[in-house]
């Protein structure tokens, strides 16, 4: 334990300025968000130009705190050398694990603690009991350290110097843009959860066993090894997944017999929809309106994916693959959705005319409304249940912003009538004479108890606004005091899978030129 202390000592004394950079800016980063609290948002502080306003500050100092724990983190590594051979620290009576403990301590009491106090502290001022919080703060620093300060260490252990990391920073970020592009071209890609669980298993497990064996051995040629290991392993796991496998297995086909969620037939095409004159695009966006019916009056069913496979009488196929895309959801006064997605322009000119035949397979997630209660807005802060302290800013978004302790709500939904919106109409806006409903779904797939992030003291924003259909004015929408709404919180039920089969479909009537996508080209839009 005495040679432990003597490390940590000598590096407190050897890398003071850098663990003072790092603290200042700590400092700076937690008065920045209690100023963000406080209203000041969109205030403007002196400056050049009087453009340094706090998004700018918040932003800068949010990225140049990291920055400095990372610096830090490698000049107290590589302060005993662990790459080349003149390790002068072997020819002292230094023993690895010690060495490599002392780095540890150093590291939680530079950056860790100092992040716990600031958190504590954050709380505090927030209106936050921290000590009803003490498992989400510590799991806050857990998190940082897995995903921020472990995998900069293991940089930091095979590489020489500074210039050396930061290099190799440049190859790990190209390297995930490869990935990632990867990852785009493979189709139902977007579908690979639990593939994410296991390469982030992978990534903690090389750093680990990177760290180790450079302490005890100093074999950077084996340790860079590791390092290519994983991410050839990643790039292999990525290419030869089966997504199709998986979602099939967390959207399992619906037995027959069993009542979906939600009834959905084609719909007629939409003749004013329809594309004019010539076309330069080299895709052509083809749009299937489909009617909703059989809804339960609390069920909610999310389109979660969807895959389109063609076949035409001549023989051409096409297939788009599992497409995610995100929150598209139905509820039971919806009349219908519509599934568009884009085709080449080569292969829509040979099958525009001819009757196709579309199957589209859809991964559905039915969810119910539970614990509904009315609600009445507010004027001035309040306190929200399941969020946090809140308050209805009217003067820039007309929205309810809130402010949570160490995570956001797992699912609340806000509904509301703008008929009976409360904010005052701006310049060219009318009021919703007829009901007319809208709402705002806040999902968090995250179930630890805390989400990753510096600050402890999350940000929800709840905001009601209204389509703008056919040219017609903008509708007074909105939160302000005294709008009623309906809070409630949607739960799970199940993932589904079923399919609509459509026969003799002429994509001549739903092409569409009012959008274009690339990539896999796919879109919901709900009316």
């Amino acid at each position: 334990m005495k040679q432990i202390l003597n490390i940590f000592r000598k590096d407190l004394r050897q890398f003071w300025r850098e663990i003072a950079v790092s603290l200042a800016l700590l400092a700076t980063y937690s008065w920045n968000d209690v100023r963000g609290w406080a209203g000041e948002r969109n205030v403007g502080y002196a400056g050049i130009g009087g453009l340094i306003s706090y998004q700018f500050l918040s932003g800068l100092v949010i990225v140049l705190l990291p920055g400095a724990w990372a610096f830090l983190i490698v000049r107290v590594v590589q302060g005993e050398a662990l790459v080349g051979d003149r390790q002068f620290w072997i020819t002292r009576p230094y023993e690895w694990k010690k060495l490599l403990a002392a780095k540890v301590l150093f590291v939680a009491l530079t950056i860790n603690v100092p992040l716990l106090i600031a958190d504590v502290v954050l709380l505090a001022k927030a209106g936050f009991p921290p000590s009803h919080y003490l498992a989400g703060l510590l799991w806050m620093q857990l998190l940082i350290a897995l995903i921020l300060i472990l995998p900069i260490a293991t940089l930091a252990t095979v590489t020489a110097t500074v210039v050396q990391m930061i290099l190799a920073i440049l190859v790990v970020a190209l390297y995930m843009i490869g990935v990632a592009w990867l990852a785009s071209v493979i189709p139902s890609s977007s579908f690979s959860g639990p593939v994410n669980l296991l390469e982030f298993a992978l990534l903690i497990a090389t750093c680990l066993a990177v760290i180790l064996w450079q302490y005890a051995r100093r074999k950077t040629a084996t340790s860079r090894w590791m390092i290519a290991g994983l991410a050839l392993a990643v790039a292999l796991i990525v290419a030869a997944t089966p997504y199709s496998a998986i979602v099939n297995h967390e959207f399992p086909r619906i037995r027959p017999g069993d009542p979906l969620p939600v009834q959905l037939a084609l719909l007629p095409a939409d003749s004013s929809q329809a594309a004019e004159g010539p076309d330069k695009e080299k895709e052509v966006v083809i749009q299937i309106p489909l009617s909703t019916a059989g809804m339960a009056g609390d069920a909610i069913v999310v389109l979660s994916g969807v895959k389109v496979s063609l076949e035409a009488p001549n023989g051409l196929r096409w297939n788009s693959g599992w497409v995610s895309y995100g929150q598209t959801e139905l509820f039971p006064d919806h009349w219908g959705t519509q599934v568009s997605f884009s085709l080449k322009k080569a292969f829509f000119e040979q099958v525009k005319s001819a009757p196709v035949r579309a199957r589209i397979s859809l991964a559905l997630t039915e969810y119910r409304d539970k614990n509904r209660r009315e609600f009445v807005t507010p004027r001035g802060d309040f306190l929200m249940s399941d969020v946090g302290a809140c308050s209805a800013d009217t003067a820039y978004l007309r929205e309810i912003h809130c402010r949570a302790p160490l995570r956001t709500p797992s699912s609340m939904l806000i509904t509301s009538d703008l008929s009976a919106n409360t904010c005052p109409a701006r310049e060219g806006e009318s009021r919703a004479e007829t009901r007319l409903i809208v709402r705002d779904w806040y999902q968090n797939s995250d179930s630890g108890p805390a989400e990753f992030g510096i600050s402890p003291v999350k940000n929800v924003d709840f905001y009601l606004w209204a389509r703008n259909h056919n040219g017609a004015r903008p509708v007074v929408a909105g939160i302000c005091p005294g709008t009623p709404l309906l809070i409630s919180n949607p739960e799970f039920v199940r993932r589904i899978g079923t399919e609509l089969e459509i026969n003799g479909l002429r994509f001549a009537d739903y092409r569409l030129r009012q959008f274009s996508t690339g990539g896999d080209g796919f879109g919901f839009v709900i009316r």
